[in-house]
C-alpha cells in the first residue's frame, strides 16, 4: 500500500491508505465519552483472566433500546436529561430510561410501534403513590453495556494485532530481530 503525510496543525504524520480500513469499520460506532473508556479500563482490571458475558450479542436489542429512548426524549414532553436525544448513541440515554425502554421493548417482544404504544399508556397511567414500587426488577440488561463494548472491542484489536497483521507473528520477528542484534553484539564486544 502507498503512503501519504500531512500536516496538520504544525504536527506531520503518516497515514497509510488501505490498511486501516477494517480498524475503522470496527471504530465506526464506538462511544467517545471519556467516562466509558475509564470504566472499561476498570472493568478490565476488576475481570481480568475472567470469562464474562460477550455483550455484542445484545447489539441489535441495545440498538433499538436507544432507538425507542430518542422516540420517547424528543416525543414525550419530559425533559429526561440534558444529554440531546441525538447523542444518545454516543454519550448514552439516562440509565432509567434505558431501563424502560428495554423492559417496553422486550414486552412488545422486540416490536417497536408496539413498545411505543405501550409507552404511550404509561405517559397516560396516573402517578405512582410510591416511587419505590417501580424497582421491583431492578434488572437493566444494558448496564454498562458500552464499557463491556470497548474491552469486547479492545480485545478484538489485540488479538488481531496492528494494521490487521499476526500478532504472535510480530513478537516472533521482533524477538528473532532482537536476538540475532544481540548475536552480533556479542561478537563486536566479547
Amino acid at each position: 500500500m502507498g503512503q501519504f503525510s500531512m500536516e496538520i496543525s504544525g504536527h506531520s504524520g503518516s497515514v497509510l491508505s488501505g490498511n486501516q480500513h477494517p480498524l475503522f469499520e470496527k471504530l465506526r460506532d464506538t462511544p467517545v465519552e471519556t467516562a466509558h473508556w475509564r470504566r472499561a479500563q476498570e472493568l478490565a482490571i476488576r475481570y481480568r483472566y475472567q470469562d464474562v458475558f460477550d455483550v455484542g450479542a445484545l447489539r441489535p436489542h441495545y440498538d433499538a433500546a436507544l432507538k425507542l429512548c430518542a422516540f420517547v426524549a424528543k416525543n414525550a414532553g419530559i425533559k429526561f436529561s440534558p444529554i440531546d436525544p441525538d447523542s444518545y448513541k454516543w454519550k448514552g440515554p439516562p440509565v432509567p430510561l434505558l431501563a424502560l425502554c428495554a423492559l417496553s421493548l422486550f414486552a412488545s417482544d422486540w416490536e417497536m410501534n408496539s413498545a411505543i404504544t405501550m409507552f404511550a399508556k404509561l405517559l397516560k397511567a396516573p402517578a405512582p403513590v410510591d416511587l419505590s414500587l417501580g424497582n421491583v426488577i431492578g434488572l437493566n440488561p444494558f448496564h454498562e453495556y458500552t464499557p463491556w463494548r470497548l474491552l469486547r472491542l479492545s480485545a478484538d484489536l489485540a488479538a488481531e494485532g496492528f494494521e490487521g497483521s499476526d500478532y504472535p507473528g510480530q513478537l516472533a520477528a521482533l524477538e528473532t530481530r532482537l536476538r540475532e542484534q544481540h548475536r552480533l553484539w556479542k561478537q563486536q564486544n566479547p
